[in-house]
C-alpha cells in the first residue's frame, strides 16, 4: 500500500512535523496527506496489537510452566538460611584459627631468632673464651682473681697466636652478623681488647724471634717455623704492614746504618762511589744469611698483598733505598756520567740479585713491578743522556775542525778488514762515537731507544756534512771533463775536499764505515736490545739491521758519488795518451815501415792510470764495477780516434793509388 510519503521519514533523528507537512503538501493535496496518515497510523496500531497478543500468549504459557515454583523456592529458603549461618560460623572459626596459626608462626620465628641469637651468643662466648684462654686474658667473672699467666714454649706460642688470630677473624665476622642484637653488639669492646692484646703478643713474639738477646747474638738463628706462624697471623688480621715494618726496623735498619756510610762508599777515592758494590754485596750477604730462610716461606711468596707478606720489598728493599737516599744522596747525582753509570748498573744488578731470592714467578713479578720499576724510573736518566751526548757531540765538533793528515793515506786491505783506520778525523770520530754510545760503560738498558735515535742522528749528520761539498765536487769534475785545464776542487769551498785525492779518501772512509756499521754496530745494538721485546738473537739482529738501513743507503749513495768522481778523473788520465794515436800515420808514412805484427805497449800505457788507482783503492771499491765504467768512456774516445786514423789511412792509400795510376798513364803515353 503506497503513501504519499516515505515510512522511514518518521525514524529520522532530525524529523520535524512542520517540515514533513510542507514536503508532503508540495507533492500531494492535504486531504490525501491526511488520509495516508490515518491509514499509516491504523497500520501501526494493528502491528502493535499483534505484538501484544503474541507476547501475552507466551506469558500465559510461561505462567503455566512456572506454576508451583514459588512455593518450592519458599520451601528452600529456610534450609539455605541455615546453611548460610553455618558457613559464616565456619568462616569465623577459620579466621580465628588462622590468626592463632599466624601468631604461633610469629612466635616460632621469634623463638628461632632468639635461638639463633642465643646460639650465636654461645658461639661467640666460646670463641671469646678460647681466644682469651690462648692469650691469657682474665674474663670479667674472674676479674678479682690474679692475672692469668699461661706459660708456653716459643713453638707453641707462635702456633697459638696464629690460632688466636684466626679466632679473632671469626669473631669479627660473627659480631658483624649479630650487629642488631644488643647483647652481641655489647661484646665489641671485648673484641677490641682481644685484638689489642693479640697485636701486643704478636709484636712481642715476632721481636723475640727476629731480634736476638745480646748474650746469644752470635748464635742466634731465626726459627722459620715460628716466624711462619706469626706472619700468617698478621696476614689473617690484614696487618702484614706491621710485620714488614718490624723486620725493617729491627733487622735491616741497624745493619744499614752501620754499613751504609760515606767512608765505605768513597773507598780509596773521595766522591768516587767505588765502594757501592761492596755495600750492596754486604747487604745481600746479610739478607741471605739472616732472612734467606724466611723469604722462601709460602706466606712471603704470594703476589696478592692481602694474602702475603712482602718482606723482600717493604722490609729489605725499601729501607735500603730510603737509607741510601738519606745518607748517600750523591749516588743518584748525574754530575759525573761515568760514576752515574756505575752506580745505576750496580744498583740494578743488586736488584736482580734480590729478585733471585723470590721462589715463585708471581713474587718476582710483584717485586719487579712494585719496587724495582719505580726505583729505576726515579734515576735522572735524562740528564745523564744529555751529558753523554754533549760529550760525544763535542768530540764530533773537534773532529770537524781537524783536517786529515797530509801524509799519503794507505787504505786498509782485505786482510785488515777489522781495522777501523780512516783518512778523515771526522770519520774516525763518528765511528768512535757510535762505538762509545753502545759500549758497556755508556749505554743503559732504559736508554736503548734513545741511544738508537742518537746513533741514527750521528750517521745522518755525518752524511749531511759531506753531501753538499761532494755534490759540488762531482759537478765541478763533470764540468771540467774533456777540457785541457787541470781538475781542481778549490771552488768547493770545503776544508775537507780540496783535491781529488780527498774525494778518494772519503770514498774509502764511507766504504769502511759502512762495513763497520753493518758488521759491528748492528751486533752491538742487537746485544743491547731487551729480550722482553724480541724473543731471539736472530730477531734482535734483524731489528738492528733494519734500524740502520736508511742511513746506510745514504752512505752508499755518497760513496757512489765519490767513485763517480774517480771514474771521471781516472778516465781523463787514461785519455791523455790517446791523442798519440794520430802520430801512427805519420810515423809509418815517413819511415815507410811495414805494419806491426806484435801487440803494442800502447794499450798498457793507456790503462796505466786505472791500474795504479786500483792497486791503491781496490779494497775500498767493494762491488762497484769501476773498471768497466772507466774503460767504457776511455774506449769510446779511443774508438773515435782509431776511426779517424783508419779513415785518414784509407784516404792516404787511395791517394797513393791515384798517383801511381797517374804515373803509369804518363809512362804509357810517353811511349
Amino acid at each position: 500500500m503506497g503513501y504519499c510519503f516515505e515510512e522511514a521519514a518518521f525514524e529520522a533523528d532530525d524529523f520535524h512535523p512542520a517540515t514533513f507537512l510542507e514536503e508532503c503538501q508540495s507533492r500531494s493535496p492535504i486531504v490525501q496527506v491526511h488520509h495516508d496518515l490515518e491509514n499509516f497510523m491504523q497500520s501501526l496500531e494493528n502491528q502493535l496489537v499483534a505484538i501484544i497478543d503474541k507476547d501475552y500468549a507466551e506469558f500465559l504459557q510461561l505462567s503455566v510452566k512456572l506454576k508451583g515454583v514459588n512455593s518450592a523456592v519458599l520451601s528452600l529458603r529456610s534450609p539455605l538460611l541455615h546453611i548460610l549461618e553455618r558457613v559464616h560460623a565456619v568462616k569465623a572459626a577459620a579466621h580465628t584459627l588462622v590468626h592463632k596459626a599466624e601468631a604461633h608462626v610469629a612466635q616460632l620465628a621469634q623463638l628461632q631468632t632468639h635461638k639463633a641469637n642465643l646460639q650465636l651468643s654461645i658461639t661467640i662466648a666460646e670463641k671469646f673464651h678460647s681466644v682469651e684462654s690462648l692469650l691469657g686474658i682474665a674474663s670479667i667473672s674472674h676479674a678479682a682473681n690474679a692475672e692469668v699467666d699461661v706459660p708456653f714454649i716459643s713453638a707453641e706460642q707462635s702456633t697459638l697466636l696464629e690460632r688466636a688470630a684466626r679466632l679473632v677473624l671469626e669473631l669479627g665476622s660473627l659480631l658483624a652478623q649479630g650487629v642488631d642484637v644488643p647483647t652481641i653488639s655489647a661484646e665489641e669492646p671485648r673484641l677490641a681488647l682481644v685484638e689489642r692484646t693479640l697485636r701486643q703478643r704478636l709484636e712481642a713474639e715476632l721481636a723475640t724471634e727476629i731480634v736476638p738477646d745480646s748474650f746469644y747474638a752470635r748464635e742466634h738463628v731465626i726459627n722459620t717455623t715460628n716466624v711462619n706462624h706469626l706472619l700468617r697471623a698478621y696476614v689473617l688480621l690484614q696487618e702484614a704492614s706491621i710485620a714488614e715494618a718490624m723486620v725493617a726496623r729491627l733487622v735491616m735498619q741497624p745493619f744499614l746504618d752501620e754499613t751504609m756510610t760515606r767512608g765505605r762508599l768513597d773507598g780509596r777515592h773521595r766522591g768516587s762511589c767505588e765502594g757501592l758494590s761492596g755495600i750492596y754485596a754486604a747487604v745481600l750477604q746479610y739478607v741471605e744469611r739472616k732472612l734467606g730462610a724466611v723469604l722462601v716461606l709460602p706466606v712471603c711468596q704470594g703476589g696478592n698483598p692481602s694474602t702475603s707478606v712482602d718482606l723482600l720489598g717493604h722490609s729489605i728493599w725499601t729501607p735500603v733505598v730510603d737509607t741510601m737516599r738519606a745518607k748517600l744522596g750523591e749516588v743518584f747525582t748525574p754530575a759525573n756520567p761515568d760514576r752515574f753509570h756505575h752506580n745505576f748498573t750496580t744498583s740494578m744488578s743488586f736488584a736482580t740479585s734480590l729478585e733471585q731470592l723470590c721462589a715463585t714467578p708471581v713474587a718476582a713479578q710483584r717485586f719487579r713491578t712494585t719496587h724495582v720499576q719505580p726505583f729505576r724510573d726515579s734515576w735522572n736518566l735524562v740528564v745523564y743522556l744529555q751529558l753523554r751526548q754533549n760529550e760525544l757531540n763535542q768530540a764530533l765538533a773537534v773532529s770537524k775542525s781537524t783536517m786529515r793528515s797530509l801524509d799519503s793515506f794507505v787504505p786498509p786491505t782485505t786482510s785488515d778488514s777489522h781495522s777501523s783506520s780512516f783518512a778523515f778525523p771526522v770519520t774516525t770520530a763518528t765511528w768512535q762515537v757510535l762505538v762509545k754510545t753502545w759500549s758497556d760503560g755508556v749505554v743503559l738498558a732504559p736508554l736503548v731507544a734513545a741511544s738508537a735515535r742518537y746513533s741514527l742522528t750521528v750517521l745522518s749528520q755525518y752524511a749531511s756534512y759531506w753531501r753538499d761539498p761532494l755534490e759540488k765536487a762531482l759537478a765541478l769534475v763533470k764540468s771540467a771533463q774533456g777540457n785541457a785545464k787541470t781538475m781542481s776542487l778549490t771552488e768547493v769551498h770545503h776544508a775537507g775536499l780540496s783535491t781529488c785525492d780527498d774525494v778518494f779518501c772519503l770514498g774509502s772512509d764511507l766504504h769502511r764505515l759502512g762495513l763497520q756499521v753493518k758488521r759491528d754496530l748492528v751486533g752491538m745494538i742487537a746485544s743491547k736490545v731487551p729480550r722482553e721485546a724480541l724473543a731471539s738473537d736472530e730477531a734482535a739482529t734483524e731489528f738492528a739491521r733494519k734500524l740502520v738501513d736508511e742511513p746506510m743507503q745514504a752512505l752508499e749513495l755518497l760513496e757512489r758519488m765519490c767513485w763517480d768522481v774517480a771514474v771521471i778523473v781516472v778516465s781523463e788520465e787514461c785519455k791523455k795518451v790517446l791523442p798519440a794515436v794520430r802520430t801512427i800515420k805519420g810515423q809509418y808514412q815517413m819511415t815507410n815501415k811495414p805494419m806491426p805484427t806484435t801487440p803494442s805497449s800502447y794499450v798498457a800505457t793507456v790503462t796505466r792510470p786505472l791500474h795504479a788507482f786500483l792497486d791503491k783503492w781496490r779494497d775500498s771499491l767493494g762491488a762497484y764495477a769501476m773498471s768497466a765504467d772507466v774503460l767504457s768512456t776511455t774506449m769510446e774516445m779511443y774508438a773515435s780516434l782509431a776511426s779517424e786514423l783508419l779513415k785518414s789511412a784509407t784516404e792516404l792509400e787511395e791517394s797513393l793509388k791515384s798517383r801511381k795510376n797517374q804515373r803509369l798513364m804518363v809512362r804509357r803515353y810517353a811511349r
